[in-house]
């Protein structure tokens, strides 16, 4: 466990990174690049299709929606970040997965949209 926790403190450490982390925009590629990760290691490891869809499509992919959206908000980020996720999880899928997963980029925008309102939801 310390090798691993003195791996992911020379990989921060590095230059280029805490360079990259300075830009406002970054925690939004970072989630998606997990989001990524997710799919592809998903097909890698062979997970079967049930819980490839239904744990890691449908919930854990709609909480880093989530907190996509919610970094969007808390950084005021402008409004097309929110679209990044979403474009990047259909070029996973065109280039991987069946069709039907397209409805889930509906999903995840939704799920942006809703954190990005601030609890605006029912005021008028």
């Amino acid at each position: 466990m310390a090798k691993l926790q003195l791996a992911k403190n020379k990989i921060l450490e590095t230059s280029w990174i805490k360079k990259l982390n300075n830009y406002s925009f970054m925690p939004v590629i970072w989630w998606t690049l997990l989001l990524v990760l997710l799919a592809y290691g998903s097909s890698l490891l062979k997970i079967k299709l049930t819980w490839r869809v239904g744990f890691i499509f449908i919930v854990l992919n709609s909480l880093i929606s989530y907190q996509v959206g919610k970094v969007i908000t808390d950084r005021n980020l402008r409004k097309y970040w929110l679209l990044f996720l979403p474009i990047v999880f259909l070029l996973v899928v065109l280039s991987r997965y069946a069709k039907y997963n397209l409805v889930l980029i509906v999903v995840y925008l939704i799920m942006e949209f809703f954190c990005s309102l601030k609890g605006n939801l029912y005021k008028n």
